[in-house]
Protein backbone atom coordinates (compact mmCIF):
# COMPACT_ATOMS: atom_id res chain seq x y z
CA UNK A 1 0.00 0.00 0.00
CA UNK A 2 2.77 2.27 1.00
CA UNK A 3 5.00 1.24 -2.39
CA UNK A 4 1.43 1.99 -4.35
CA UNK A 5 1.30 5.99 -2.62
CA UNK A 6 4.75 6.43 -3.10
CA UNK A 7 4.59 5.14 -6.85
CA UNK A 8 1.66 7.91 -6.80
CA UNK A 9 3.83 10.51 -5.50
CA UNK A 10 6.48 10.33 -7.77
CA UNK A 11 4.33 10.36 -10.68
CA UNK A 12 2.68 13.56 -9.69
CA UNK A 13 6.04 14.99 -9.61
CA UNK A 14 7.17 13.48 -12.75
CA UNK A 15 4.05 15.11 -14.20
CA UNK A 16 4.62 18.59 -12.80
CA UNK A 17 8.20 18.55 -13.57
CA UNK A 18 7.26 18.01 -17.47
CA UNK A 19 4.31 20.79 -16.80
CA UNK A 20 6.21 23.20 -15.80
CA UNK A 21 9.30 22.02 -18.59
CA UNK A 22 6.68 22.46 -21.58
CA UNK A 23 5.89 25.92 -19.95
CA UNK A 24 8.71 27.32 -19.72
CA UNK A 25 9.93 25.79 -23.71
CA UNK A 26 6.71 27.40 -24.64
CA UNK A 27 7.20 30.70 -23.17
CA UNK A 28 11.26 30.90 -24.55
CA UNK A 29 9.78 30.12 -28.02
CA UNK A 30 6.62 32.29 -27.57
CA UNK A 31 9.18 35.45 -26.30
CA UNK A 32 11.84 34.34 -29.11
CA UNK A 33 8.78 34.58 -31.99
CA UNK A 34 7.42 37.74 -29.98
CA UNK A 35 10.87 38.88 -31.01
CA UNK A 36 10.88 37.49 -34.34
CA UNK A 37 8.09 39.11 -35.29
CA UNK A 38 7.77 42.52 -33.53
CA UNK A 39 6.92 45.90 -36.03
CA UNK A 40 9.93 47.99 -36.79
CA UNK A 41 8.80 51.62 -36.28
CA UNK A 42 10.55 53.65 -39.08
CA UNK A 43 9.32 57.15 -40.01
CA UNK A 44 9.92 57.75 -44.06
CA UNK A 45 9.20 60.17 -46.63
CA UNK A 46 9.05 59.34 -49.98
CA UNK A 47 8.36 61.06 -53.49
CA UNK A 48 4.56 60.00 -53.11
CA UNK A 49 4.26 61.34 -49.43
CA UNK A 50 5.22 64.64 -50.87
CA UNK A 51 2.65 64.47 -54.00
CA UNK A 52 0.23 64.17 -51.24
CA UNK A 53 0.56 67.79 -50.38
CA UNK A 54 -1.01 68.39 -53.96
CA UNK A 55 1.48 70.97 -55.19
CA UNK A 56 0.94 73.43 -51.65
CA UNK A 57 1.86 73.83 -48.37
CA UNK A 58 -1.34 75.83 -47.28
CA UNK A 59 -3.95 73.88 -45.22
CA UNK A 60 -0.87 71.87 -43.80
CA UNK A 61 0.52 71.65 -39.81
CA UNK A 62 4.55 71.33 -41.27
CA UNK A 63 7.24 72.32 -38.67
CA UNK A 64 9.39 74.05 -39.74
CA UNK A 65 6.68 75.51 -42.22
CA UNK A 66 8.75 76.40 -45.57
CA UNK A 67 7.52 80.18 -46.56
CA UNK A 68 10.28 81.94 -48.42
CA UNK A 69 12.30 80.28 -51.04
CA UNK A 70 14.27 81.08 -53.95
CA UNK A 71 12.42 82.16 -57.33
CA UNK A 72 9.73 84.40 -58.75
CA UNK A 73 7.02 83.33 -56.57
CA UNK A 74 9.12 83.82 -53.15
CA UNK A 75 7.13 80.74 -51.65
CA UNK A 76 8.28 77.54 -51.81
CA UNK A 77 4.56 75.93 -52.99
CA UNK A 78 6.61 75.69 -56.49
CA UNK A 79 9.23 73.65 -55.50
CA UNK A 80 6.85 70.13 -54.45
CA UNK A 81 4.81 69.95 -58.14
CA UNK A 82 5.99 68.02 -60.74
CA UNK A 83 7.51 70.44 -62.54
CA UNK A 84 9.97 70.84 -59.85
CA UNK A 85 13.55 69.89 -59.05
CA UNK A 86 11.55 66.59 -57.48
CA UNK A 87 9.77 66.18 -61.06
CA UNK A 88 11.05 64.35 -64.60
CA UNK A 89 12.64 67.48 -65.43
CA UNK A 90 14.40 67.69 -62.08
CA UNK A 91 17.93 66.22 -61.36
CA UNK A 92 16.85 63.21 -59.67
CA UNK A 93 14.97 62.37 -63.45
CA UNK A 94 15.73 61.02 -66.96
CA UNK A 95 17.28 63.89 -67.65
CA UNK A 96 19.65 64.35 -64.56
CA UNK A 97 23.21 63.67 -63.97
CA UNK A 98 22.15 60.09 -62.28
CA UNK A 99 20.81 59.01 -65.34
CA UNK A 100 21.77 57.81 -68.50
CA UNK A 101 22.87 60.82 -70.03
CA UNK A 102 24.78 61.80 -66.83
CA UNK A 103 28.32 61.29 -65.87
CA UNK A 104 27.40 57.96 -64.57
CA UNK A 105 25.79 56.18 -67.74
CA UNK A 106 26.12 52.68 -68.84
CA UNK A 107 24.85 53.39 -72.07
CA UNK A 108 26.84 55.99 -74.04
CA UNK A 109 30.27 57.04 -73.33
CA UNK A 110 30.74 58.64 -69.98
CA UNK A 111 33.52 60.15 -67.17
CA UNK A 112 32.07 56.37 -65.42
CA UNK A 113 32.94 54.25 -68.17
CA UNK A 114 36.19 55.83 -68.67
CA UNK A 115 37.42 56.61 -65.08
CA UNK A 116 39.48 53.77 -65.29
CA UNK A 117 41.24 54.42 -68.65
CA UNK A 118 42.08 58.03 -67.09
CA UNK A 119 43.14 56.49 -64.19
CA UNK A 120 45.61 54.15 -65.55
CA UNK A 121 46.77 56.98 -67.86
CA UNK A 122 47.55 59.26 -64.83
CA UNK A 123 49.20 56.64 -62.93
CA UNK A 124 51.56 55.90 -66.01
CA UNK A 125 51.99 59.85 -66.94
CA UNK A 126 53.11 60.36 -62.66
CA UNK A 127 54.36 56.82 -62.02
CA UNK A 128 52.07 54.83 -59.46
CA UNK A 129 54.65 56.48 -56.57
CA UNK A 130 53.47 59.79 -57.44
CA UNK A 131 49.19 58.57 -57.95
CA UNK A 132 49.31 57.30 -54.98
CA UNK A 133 51.23 60.33 -53.16
CA UNK A 134 48.36 62.00 -55.24
CA UNK A 135 45.83 60.15 -53.39
CA UNK A 136 47.02 60.33 -49.97
CA UNK A 137 47.18 63.85 -49.91
CA UNK A 138 43.40 64.19 -50.82
CA UNK A 139 41.91 61.70 -48.27
CA UNK A 140 44.74 63.51 -45.54
CA UNK A 141 44.27 66.73 -46.31
CA UNK A 142 41.81 68.25 -43.54
CA UNK A 143 40.34 70.93 -46.42
CA UNK A 144 38.86 67.25 -47.95
CA UNK A 145 35.43 67.67 -48.95
CA UNK A 146 35.03 64.63 -46.60
CA UNK A 147 36.06 67.00 -43.60
CA UNK A 148 34.60 69.10 -41.48
CA UNK A 149 35.31 71.45 -43.53
CA UNK A 150 33.34 70.08 -46.14
CA UNK A 151 29.60 69.78 -46.82
CA UNK A 152 29.34 66.78 -44.05
CA UNK A 153 31.02 68.99 -41.40
CA UNK A 154 28.92 71.46 -38.86
CA UNK A 155 27.71 73.40 -41.42
CA UNK A 156 25.36 71.10 -42.43
CA UNK A 157 24.12 71.55 -38.54
CA UNK A 158 24.34 75.55 -38.51
CA UNK A 159 24.57 77.47 -41.88
CA UNK A 160 22.86 75.27 -44.47
CA UNK A 161 19.67 75.55 -42.34
CA UNK A 162 20.07 79.10 -42.00
CA UNK A 163 20.16 79.85 -45.96
CA UNK A 164 16.55 79.54 -46.59
CA UNK A 165 13.61 77.47 -46.53
CA UNK A 166 14.50 75.25 -49.09
CA UNK A 167 17.92 74.57 -47.36
CA UNK A 168 16.46 74.41 -44.18
CA UNK A 169 14.57 71.60 -45.20
CA UNK A 170 17.75 69.21 -46.66
CA UNK A 171 18.71 67.40 -43.21
CA UNK A 172 16.99 63.83 -43.04
CA UNK A 173 13.52 63.36 -43.34
CA UNK A 174 13.04 67.46 -44.32
CA UNK A 175 10.67 68.04 -47.74
CA UNK A 176 14.14 68.23 -49.95
CA UNK A 177 16.53 66.09 -48.24
CA UNK A 178 16.48 63.87 -51.06
CA UNK A 179 18.46 66.94 -52.92
CA UNK A 180 20.93 67.87 -49.96
CA UNK A 181 24.00 66.50 -49.12
CA UNK A 182 23.32 62.51 -47.41
CA UNK A 183 21.16 62.72 -50.70
CA UNK A 184 22.77 60.92 -54.02
CA UNK A 185 23.68 64.20 -55.40
CA UNK A 186 25.35 64.74 -52.29
CA UNK A 187 28.82 63.83 -50.79
CA UNK A 188 28.12 60.42 -49.98
CA UNK A 189 26.63 59.10 -53.36
CA UNK A 190 28.24 58.24 -56.54
CA UNK A 191 29.30 61.45 -57.40
CA UNK A 192 31.20 62.33 -54.46
CA UNK A 193 34.39 61.28 -53.52
CA UNK A 194 33.61 57.57 -52.69
CA UNK A 195 32.13 56.91 -55.83
CA UNK A 196 33.36 55.65 -58.92
CA UNK A 197 35.15 58.74 -59.68
CA UNK A 198 36.39 59.42 -56.12
CA UNK A 199 39.69 60.41 -54.40
CA UNK A 200 40.13 56.73 -53.21
CA UNK A 201 42.36 55.48 -56.78
CA UNK A 202 40.85 51.64 -56.02
CA UNK A 203 40.46 49.83 -59.28
CA UNK A 204 37.37 47.90 -60.18
CA UNK A 205 36.21 44.68 -61.06
CA UNK A 206 34.40 43.12 -63.49
CA UNK A 207 31.62 43.04 -60.64
CA UNK A 208 31.78 46.36 -59.50
CA UNK A 209 33.96 46.09 -56.44
CA UNK A 210 36.65 48.13 -55.34
CA UNK A 211 40.53 46.48 -55.14
CA UNK A 212 43.62 47.64 -53.87
CA UNK A 213 46.95 47.38 -55.10
CA UNK A 214 47.11 43.78 -53.65
CA UNK A 215 43.65 42.43 -55.27
CA UNK A 216 41.42 42.62 -52.05
CA UNK A 217 38.02 44.14 -52.00
CA UNK A 218 38.31 47.42 -50.01
CA UNK A 219 34.41 48.65 -48.74
CA UNK A 220 35.68 51.91 -46.73
CA UNK A 221 37.95 54.41 -46.83
CA UNK A 222 39.69 56.30 -43.95
CA UNK A 223 39.71 59.83 -44.16
CA UNK A 224 40.98 62.92 -42.32
CA UNK A 225 38.13 64.66 -40.24
CA UNK A 226 40.42 66.99 -38.66
CA UNK A 227 43.74 67.50 -37.58
CA UNK A 228 43.26 64.76 -34.66
CA UNK A 229 40.38 62.98 -36.23
CA UNK A 230 40.25 60.21 -39.15
CA UNK A 231 36.78 58.88 -40.47
CA UNK A 232 35.85 55.74 -41.62
CA UNK A 233 33.49 56.10 -44.95
CA UNK A 234 31.36 53.48 -46.65
CA UNK A 235 32.79 53.30 -50.25
CA UNK A 236 30.29 53.65 -52.88
CA UNK A 237 29.92 50.44 -55.38
CA UNK A 238 28.46 50.38 -58.59
CA UNK A 239 27.75 47.19 -58.41
CA UNK A 240 26.28 44.45 -61.43
CA UNK A 241 22.72 43.55 -60.19
CA UNK A 242 24.14 39.96 -59.92
CA UNK A 243 26.93 41.11 -57.47
CA UNK A 244 24.67 43.32 -55.42
CA UNK A 245 21.88 40.33 -55.11
CA UNK A 246 24.74 37.99 -54.16
CA UNK A 247 26.13 40.31 -51.62
CA UNK A 248 22.69 40.88 -50.36
CA UNK A 249 21.76 36.81 -49.50
CA UNK A 250 25.29 37.11 -47.43
CA UNK A 251 24.43 39.96 -45.57
CA UNK A 252 27.05 42.02 -46.99
CA UNK A 253 25.42 44.70 -48.86
CA UNK A 254 25.54 48.04 -47.20
CA UNK A 255 23.62 51.10 -47.93
CA UNK A 256 26.04 52.84 -50.20
CA UNK A 257 25.75 51.65 -53.33
CA UNK A 258 24.44 51.84 -56.89
CA UNK A 259 23.08 49.14 -59.47
CA UNK A 260 21.92 49.84 -63.01
CA UNK A 261 20.33 47.14 -64.33
CA UNK A 262 16.98 45.93 -66.87
CA UNK A 263 14.28 46.18 -65.07
CA UNK A 264 10.53 43.87 -65.14
CA UNK A 265 6.82 43.46 -63.80
CA UNK A 266 9.04 40.99 -61.75
CA UNK A 267 10.96 42.98 -58.51
CA UNK A 268 14.23 42.97 -58.65
CA UNK A 269 15.25 42.54 -54.55
CA UNK A 270 18.14 44.05 -53.22
CA UNK A 271 18.74 42.89 -49.38
CA UNK A 272 20.98 45.79 -47.27
CA UNK A 273 22.27 45.57 -43.87
CA UNK A 274 21.71 47.95 -41.41
CA UNK A 275 24.58 47.99 -38.71
CA UNK A 276 24.54 51.57 -37.47
CA UNK A 277 21.42 54.55 -36.66
CA UNK A 278 21.34 56.97 -40.59
CA UNK A 279 19.21 58.06 -42.60
CA UNK A 280 19.00 55.51 -45.99
CA UNK A 281 17.91 57.22 -48.80
CA UNK A 282 16.75 54.70 -52.13
CA UNK A 283 16.08 56.62 -55.29
CA UNK A 284 15.09 55.22 -58.69
CA UNK A 285 16.47 57.09 -61.70
CA UNK A 286 14.74 55.75 -65.20
CA UNK A 287 17.08 55.18 -68.23
CA UNK A 288 14.19 56.76 -70.07
CA UNK A 289 12.43 60.04 -69.58
CA UNK A 290 9.38 60.15 -67.95
CA UNK A 291 9.23 56.28 -66.94
CA UNK A 292 7.98 55.24 -63.62
CA UNK A 293 9.21 52.22 -61.34
CA UNK A 294 7.82 51.01 -58.00
CA UNK A 295 9.45 50.33 -54.50
CA UNK A 296 8.70 48.75 -52.00
CA UNK A 297 11.21 48.49 -48.44
CA UNK A 298 10.43 45.47 -46.34
CA UNK A 299 12.50 44.50 -43.28
CA UNK A 300 13.32 41.16 -43.77
CA UNK A 301 12.57 39.19 -40.79
CA UNK A 302 8.91 40.22 -40.07
CA UNK A 303 8.40 40.75 -43.98
CA UNK A 304 6.67 44.34 -42.98
CA UNK A 305 6.69 47.18 -45.26
CA UNK A 306 8.21 50.02 -44.02
CA UNK A 307 7.88 52.36 -47.16
CA UNK A 308 6.69 52.44 -50.77
CA UNK A 309 6.36 54.69 -53.54
CA UNK A 310 6.18 55.06 -56.90
CA UNK A 311 2.13 55.85 -57.66
CA UNK A 312 3.17 59.47 -58.05
CA UNK A 313 3.64 58.87 -61.68
CA UNK A 314 4.76 62.94 -62.13
CA UNK A 315 7.74 62.54 -60.18
CA UNK A 316 11.20 60.54 -60.07
CA UNK A 317 10.11 57.58 -57.26
CA UNK A 318 11.99 58.14 -53.98
CA UNK A 319 11.77 57.26 -50.85
CA UNK A 320 14.25 57.42 -46.92
CA UNK A 321 13.66 56.24 -43.71
CA UNK A 322 15.66 57.14 -40.50
CA UNK A 323 16.78 53.77 -38.72
CA UNK A 324 16.73 55.15 -35.52
CA UNK A 325 19.29 54.29 -32.42
CA UNK A 326 16.86 52.28 -30.80
CA UNK A 327 15.97 50.02 -33.55
CA UNK A 328 19.22 48.50 -33.81
CA UNK A 329 19.01 47.11 -29.63
CA UNK A 330 18.34 43.88 -31.02
CA UNK A 331 21.30 43.87 -33.28
CA UNK A 332 21.59 44.72 -37.50
CA UNK A 333 18.26 45.16 -39.27
CA UNK A 334 18.17 43.79 -42.91
CA UNK A 335 15.73 45.54 -45.40
CA UNK A 336 14.71 44.39 -48.98
CA UNK A 337 14.61 46.69 -51.19
CA UNK A 338 12.57 45.97 -54.67
CA UNK A 339 12.50 47.97 -57.65
CA UNK A 340 9.69 46.56 -60.94
CA UNK A 341 8.40 48.37 -63.66
CA UNK A 342 4.97 50.25 -63.25
CA UNK A 343 2.73 48.65 -65.40
CA UNK A 344 0.90 51.99 -66.56
CA UNK A 345 4.23 52.60 -68.27
CA UNK A 346 3.71 49.00 -70.53
CA UNK A 347 0.57 49.60 -72.01
CA UNK A 348 -0.56 46.34 -73.87
CA UNK A 349 2.73 44.79 -73.53
CA UNK A 350 2.27 44.41 -69.38
CA UNK A 351 -0.11 41.78 -70.75
CA UNK A 352 3.00 39.52 -71.45
CA UNK A 353 5.98 41.16 -69.75
CA UNK A 354 7.52 44.74 -70.03
CA UNK A 355 11.58 45.48 -69.46
CA UNK A 356 12.80 48.93 -68.88
CA UNK A 357 15.90 50.27 -67.43
CA UNK A 358 17.04 51.82 -64.51
CA UNK A 359 19.34 53.45 -62.36
CA UNK A 360 19.21 52.26 -58.48
CA UNK A 361 21.12 54.49 -55.94
CA UNK A 362 21.04 53.33 -52.28
CA UNK A 363 22.68 56.34 -49.61
CA UNK A 364 23.07 55.77 -46.36
CA UNK A 365 24.30 58.91 -44.20
CA UNK A 366 25.81 56.68 -41.31
CA UNK A 367 26.38 57.44 -37.83
CA UNK A 368 28.67 60.71 -38.28
CA UNK A 369 25.84 62.64 -39.68
CA UNK A 370 23.82 61.94 -36.46
CA UNK A 371 26.55 63.48 -34.29
CA UNK A 372 24.29 66.79 -33.83
CA UNK A 373 20.85 67.13 -33.22
CA UNK A 374 18.93 67.64 -36.72
CA UNK A 375 15.76 69.43 -36.74
CA UNK A 376 12.83 67.73 -35.96
CA UNK A 377 10.81 67.62 -38.73
CA UNK A 378 7.01 67.28 -38.61
CA UNK A 379 3.84 66.75 -40.80
CA UNK A 380 1.88 64.78 -43.01
CA UNK A 381 4.11 63.92 -45.31
CA UNK A 382 6.33 62.15 -42.82
CA UNK A 383 4.83 58.71 -42.42
CA UNK A 384 5.63 55.47 -39.78
CA UNK A 385 5.76 52.39 -40.88
CA UNK A 386 3.93 50.98 -37.77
Amino acid sequence: MKSNRALTVVAVIVVCLLSLTTSLVLSARTKSLSRNTSKVCLRYTSSDTIASLGGTFLGFTIRPLPKICPGPTGTCDLYITPVSCLGWNGPLGGYGPLASLGPLSHEIPSPNNSWEILRKFVQQLLGSDNSDAIRFFMINNVQNPLSAAGPLGDSYFTVMPTINDFTKHMQGLGVWSILGPIGPLGALGPLGPLGPMGIHNYQRNSDGDYIDANGKIQTTLNVKWDEKTSIQWPLFEDYTRDRAIQLGKQGKLDSSFMVSAVGSLTPDVYTITVTEPQYVTVLTAPSIYAKNFLMTVKEKKSKQIIAKTGSSVYFTPWLQFFVEPSSLANGPLQFEISVAVDPLDCGLASVFECFMEYYLYVVGSTKQMLRKPSIAYSGPYINKSC
